[in-house]
């Protein structure tokens, strides 16, 4: 048993997203992996997921940024098994993140007014797992730049230390405040390395509070550090844990696993940990992680010549090999992991095509002409529907590394970061609209007057050439609405479950009374009724 119960991951300042971390902690032989992102439960629930996979067991953790008032010392609080809704974490952690993030945002200000030539872009995509800018991103855009060879160098200390033009720290809550915080969401609380801070004398009033433990196995702990906090054990029976505070690339030369927790303190994480995963939530990291491995394959095959065929001898109606391959790939591990499954997908690759209890729908390449002739803007598209209700969706971005997921009633989010829920502000006459060639020729066919008027009611329109991906651009406020004269389901099945747990909504005809019908069709998506309702003014479904 080896139990690594202090590690960051690139959902706050660490280097590496969930999955790496994982893989780093498997090769170093560790069984136990807490994740304790700064100040954000968000990746818990899939880090578990991923972990089980991989035969390691997460524990869900945090660690709050605090301080004490009356000492003016900060003081960092672990969390760890608390429910994974964190109620009372969330709302105490939100106001850390916002004042993060402005005060990251007056530093790159800083900087770049005192001639540091750097991106704010380049920062903000080091941060986008995050969604909050640490001083790590800043200082790896420094280094990038060639202003300095490591994350804390003498101008690390010069910028953002004492007298440095981006000095001065954000206001934290209460050390007092993050412990209740953790126990008020059934968690347990532990002191981290109170040798760093100085914070031993926080401890009897901590204690008070609720804490439950110490971080005893620390880097920057020294002997006496280990003879003081075995003191505060044996005084307040308290339990004792050890992690390597592993940041990746943004921190030292420790790794997961140098530093851990006493093997007998690590049952009680165990015997704590939230209720077991719901069903949906394992087919979905399954899914997830079976069409990333299909991305991969796809990227490779851009480097290659391409083998190509037309449906009905229409030269835009392309199919290529890798279609088939990638549809066959799918069914093939689908169908080993759960066999009494049935799959309704583009290329007919099974025979058997059509709703049973459990259905997967799938779109192996939704973009192909982007595919072949531009080699981006083309996605792989995979729902489940269970009794022909949607019950999950993903749609992967390939060449952008974006993965677009949601279920029903849990939310929708891109590499596993919550979406925010669309503004809904736009009217008809301020959306952008995409609608491909095809669709304005057909719908111009069935009543020009009306697809002339139209042009005039909107602010523009664009064609993106994949359905699922134009779907997603609305659930993140890319945008506004999107038309089609002859969509099928596997175009679509995916990108409304993202779409809806976004706050967006659909329509398209019904054929023969049917959700989900089998026929081409006329879809319409949007970010609310206002902009469906004026486009079908002027949009025969």
């Amino acid at each position: 048993m080896k139990a690594d119960l202090h590690v960051h991951t690139s959902i706050s300042d660490g280097s590496f997203n969930v999955e790496d971390t994982i893989r780093i902690a498997k090769a170093n032989g560790v069984t136990h992996l807490g994740i304790t992102n700064h100040d954000t439960i968000e990746g818990l629930r899939e880090a578990m997921e991923e972990g089980a996979q991989e035969g390691i067991r997460v524990i869900p953790g945090i660690e709050i940024s605090a301080w004490d008032s009356a000492s003016g010392k900060k003081v960092h609080i672990l969390g760890y098994c608390f429910n994974l809704q964190g109620e009372s974490i969330r709302r105490l952690c939100g106001t850390i993140l916002e004042r993060r993030q402005e005060n990251s945002i007056r530093q790159i200000q800083l900087l770049l007014e005192n001639n540091y030539y750097i991106s704010y872009k380049n920062i903000s995509r080091r941060a986008r797992n995050s969604r909050v800018i640490y001083k790590q991103h800043i200082m790896a855009e420094l280094m990038e730049k060639g202003y300095t060879d490591c994350i804390y160098s003498d101008l690390y200390r010069k910028l953002f230390k004492s007298g440095g033009i981006c000095a001065g720290d954000i206001e934290y809550v209460d050390a007092v405040d993050a412990v209740k915080a953790v126990k008020a969401d059934n968690g347990i609380a532990v002191l981290a390395h109170p040798g760093q801070l100085d914070s031993y004398s926080l401890i009897d009033m901590l204690v008070k509070a609720g804490l439950d433990g110490i971080e005893l196995n620390h880097e920057d702990h020294k002997a006496e550090d280990l003879r003081k906090i075995e003191e505060y054990r044996n005084k307040y029976n308290l339990l004792l844990t050890g992690g390597s505070d592993f940041h990746g690339e943004y921190g030292t030369a420790v790794t997961i696993g140098d530093f851990t927790t006493p093997e007998e303190y690590v049952h009680i994480f165990e015997e704590h940990l939230p209720e077991a995963e719901t069903p949906v939530e394992e087919l979905s990291l399954f899914a997830r992680k079976l069409v990333k491995a299909a991305g991969r394959h796809l990227k490779e095959a851009i480097r290659d010549n391409l083998r190509l065929c037309f449906k009905n001898n229409d030269c835009s109606d392309i199919v290529t090999s890798y279609d088939v391959e990638i549809e066959s790939f799918l069914i093939k591990n689908i169908s080993e992991r759960y066999p009494h499954h049935t799959f309704i997908t583009e290329e007919k690759s099974c025979t058997d095509q059509g709703f049973s209890e459990y259905t997967w729908i799938i779109d192996p390449i939704d973009g192909t002409t982007n595919f072949v002739s531009i080699g981006k803007e083309f996605s792989i598209s995979v729902a489940l529907y269970h009794n022909m209700t949607p019950l999950m969706g993903i749609v992967y971005d390939v060449q952008k590394d974006r993965l677009y997921s949601a279920a029903v009633g849990r939310g929708a989010f891109v590499n596993g970061i919550p979406l925010n829920k669309i503004s809904k502000n736009h009217a008809l006459k301020d959306s952008l609209i995409d609608m491909s060639l095809k669709t304005i020729t057909a719908l111009y066919e069935a009543d020009d007057a009306k697809m002339l008027k139209i042009i005039k009611a909107i602010r523009g329109h664009r064609a993106f050439g994949s359905a699922a991906l134009s779907i997603c651009k609305i659930a993140i406020g890319e945008l506004q609405g999107y038309v089609s004269a002859n969509l099928n389901l596997w175009d679509y099945a995916a990108a409304i479950v993202i779409l809806m747990e976004a706050g967006g909504c659909y329509t398209h005809a019904g054929i023969e009374n049917a959700a989900f019908p089998m026929e081409q069709l006329t879809f319409i998506a949007a970010e609310n009724m206002g902009i469906i309702d004026g486009l079908r003014e002027y949009v025969e479904l």
